[in-house]
């Protein structure tokens, strides 16, 4: 049954988490915007148009901040409170009717669990629908070009794929740079220069590919192994060339480096696509762990605060306060650490995500022994 108090607690901590997100993230803009408001001003021609800029920029930034400090505010905002409930001395009269003070976990689960919906969300569905914007530097219209990061296609056989700049709008490479490798693909390394390239997805009539437009130079067929010539296909007017590869556009720039800018079922297809290296796998692996793993951190999270917040044959609130926080510190640097261990290869992807939520499962079972009765 969700009672009265139920309510009151549950609007409270979503009052208090619009509070604390609304601060921290006008503070961001406040810092932010003094030590950049000359790339604003630089391409704005009024004092309107540096206006509106600013505002949307910022409109944007707003999802990622939330994806970053989302799961941090809540449990701040769970224990502020809990700590205005013990001030103010609300939970006595429901200790005093016997109702266990655990009872109180119900609506901070509850809410907790509808910000968590909100975090998977922004970051399923907001964040990658403004992967652009969100990569538009300070004062500009659009994120037009970007520098190009080179990638190795493993299923060509790490075939080195580079260029001067991506349009991210038109999806092209611009000076494109193919380095087909020896002796798989080509008899003798070979660089296929073009003044451009696109990528065309998989269809029922073709597989995925980059189609090299005017090219510098002349590809020479009869260096092309029997692999080669399946994988490196020239047209007939002698300037253009296919070549089948499961790298896409996307993963040449920031975009395919920042996984935050992926959905889950984007880092899904990353993880099982053939041309990715055993390094990028694993930090997406470890991304998508983490991913799962963060509500449970979250809700456990809450378990600990409740008991040590509310702690019985306590000095002070200040005191309980103060060794919640440092408990959910030295938990939050367990877990940075376990991701650190992962990202490197030291433990697996898996095991690095969900070690901290088996952690946070053993201490808020030790730590409920701790609330007042």
């Amino acid at each position: 049954m969700f009672t009265t108090f139920d309510r009151y607690l549950l609007g409270r901590l979503l009052h208090t988490f619009v509070v604390f997100f609304v601060s921290a993230y006008g503070l961001f803009i406040v810092i932010d915007l003094f030590m950049n408001i000359d790339d604003f001003q630089v391409v704005s021609a009024s004092n309107v148009e540096l206006f509106r800029r600013v505002l949307e920029f910022y409109a944007y930034r707003a999802c990622e901040f939330f994806e970053m400090a989302g799961p941090i505010l809540i449990v701040i905002s769970v224990i502020v409170v809990l700590a205005m409930l013990q001030k103010h001395s609300e939970t006595y009269p429901i200790l005093a009717a016997g109702i266990p003070a655990f009872r109180l976990l119900k609506p901070l689960l509850i809410a907790a669990a509808i910000l968590n919906g909100a975090l998977i969300a922004n970051q399923e569905f907001i964040i990658p629908g403004l992967a652009v914007q969100l990569q538009t530097p300070r004062g500009s219209k659009t994120a037009q070009v970007q520098k190009v990061e080179p990638v190795y296609d493993y299923w060509n056989y790490l075939m080195h794929i580079d260029g001067d700049q991506v349009l991210v709008h038109n999806q092209t490479l611009v000076g494109a740079s193919f380095t087909l490798p020896k002796p798989e693909i080509a008899s003798q390394i070979c660089v296929l220069k073009a003044e451009k390239a696109t990528f065309i997805s998989q269809t029922a009539q073709h597989r995925s590919g980059w189609l090299l437009q005017n090219l510098v130079g002349v590809l020479d067929t009869d260096l092309l192994t029997e692999v080669g010539r399946k994988r490196i296909i020239p047209s007939s007017n002698g300037k253009d060339v296919f070549i089948a590869s499961e790298v896409s556009f996307d993963q040449l720039y920031n975009r395919g480096r920042n996984l935050k800018l992926l959905s889950s079922m984007q880092l899904i297809q990353r993880i099982q696509n053939p041309s990715t290296g055993p390094m990028p796998v694993r930090g997406q692996s470890l991304a998508l762990h983490a991913r799962i793993t963060r509500p449970f951190l979250c809700l456990l999270n809450i378990a600990i605060a409740l008991p040590l917040v509310m702690r019985k044959e306590s000095h002070s609130l200040i005191t309980n306060m103060v060794v919640c926080a440092g408990v959910l510190g030295m938990l939050y640097m367990v877990a940075q650490g376990c991701f650190a261990l992962g990202s490197i290869g030291k433990v697996s992807p898996d095991f690095a995500a969900w070690l901290p939520v088996i952690l946070g499962g053993i201490i808020s079972t030790w730590t409920s022994g701790l609330v007042q009765t």
